[in-house]
């Protein structure tokens, strides 16, 4: 395991970590919030 760790390209590794972080229930992409989540927000923290 060591070995093939310290021989992987950094491309390989990133795809190794995005693997792992999905495999283990991360999500891919986050929507962005709608008009009406926004309008909330900037009344909620100002803007």
């Amino acid at each position: 395991m060591p070995r093939t760790f310290w021989s992987a390209t950094l491309t390989e590794f990133i795809l190794a970590a995005h693997g792992w972080s999905e495999a283990n229930g991360a999500k891919k992409e986050i929507e962005p919030p709608s008009e009406d989540e926004l309008d909330d927000l900037i009344k909620k923290y100002g803007g």
